[in-house]
């Protein structure tokens, strides 16, 4: 799995405990929604499997039990981004939960720490059992989105390597953007989608083919987008920077395409017929 840093300009703090919400509050008032409005920054309990995690929820504004998605971000950490992200699916009906799996121990990112996917799997594992608790939650339809590192943390759960684990209880899809696909052989346990580009010198689009084609030839639900000329992080909005020394380019068109075939997956996947 290649490693990879973020530069001084695409670095962002990561937040963990109640005590560095105050940073994400001034993060969501630039851009607030009637969903953001109501959210709730809270945190999942500590297990004997591993520590609190930090979580940004946002939600419909009704009593109902609704789908919930689990949003994981890459390895810088906590963003607005994903924040948003999270807002954007509530105001479409669903419990979306954007969790920080980092925490203040790691205010730089984990695009150095080896161990940062494996942190992000297992706070994603741990809240996607919680969230099958909460009452507002149906706990037979939920879905993991993940963003680089965050990826690879979803491929972990559905694919884990060198493993027979079974999928989260109530999982029902995966959608990874632009993950780092090598060393996972396609065994998977719910159906994946995988967006990324053929331009990303990052985590290139190659492996994540092949886990593809592997999965298929083994029967399992597995997709591919592979958008031509996008480089690594082509959903994110912002000037073209580097990263590690490779470009990084906003795709509006490829980014746009990706969030409405995700779209379309989630009522599949998650919407009872």
């Amino acid at each position: 799995m290649k490693k990879t840093r973020p530069t001084a300009t695409t670095a962002i703090t990561a937040l963990s405990e109640l005590l560095a919400f105050a940073v994400l509050c001034g993060l969501l008032a630039v851009a607030a929604t009637p969903a953001a409005e109501g959210a709730v920054l809270t945190s999942v309990p500590a297990t004997a499997h591993g520590p609190a995690v930090a979580v940004y929820i946002a939600r419909p504004h009704d009593a109902a039990k609704h789908a919930a998605v689990v949003l994981l971000h890459g390895c810088a950490g906590f963003s607005g981004f994903v924040a948003v992200e999270a807002d954007r699916l509530a105001a479409r009906g669903y419990v979306a939960v954007a969790l920080d799996a980092l925490g203040p121990s790691e205010p730089d990112g984990a695009c150095t720490d080896r161990d940062g996917a494996e942190k992000e799997t297992a706070a994603a594992q741990a809240t996607l059992a919680w969230l099958r608790s909460q009452e507002y939650v149906d706990a037979d339809h939920l879905a993991l989105i993940g963003f680089s590192m965050g990826g690879i943390a979803a491929l972990n759960l559905i694919d884990p390597i060198g493993s027979t684990s079974p999928p989260p209880a109530g999982l029902r899809v995966a959608i990874a953007f632009y993950p780092s696909c090598e060393g996972h052989g396609g065994n998977l346990t719910v159906p994946l989608a995988i967006f990324d580009g053929d331009a990303d010198k990052v985590a290139p689009a190659a492996p994540c083919a092949a886990l593809v084609r592997a999965a298929t030839s083994k029967g399992a639900i597995a997709q591919i987008t592979t958008y031509p000329g996008a480089t690594h992080g082509f959903d994110v909005p912002g000037p073209e920077r580097t990263f590690f020394g490779e470009p990084i380019r906003f795709d509006p068109l490829a980014a746009a395409d990706a969030a409405r075939k995700t779209e379309q997956l989630l009522t599949r996947y998650l919407m009872p017929q």
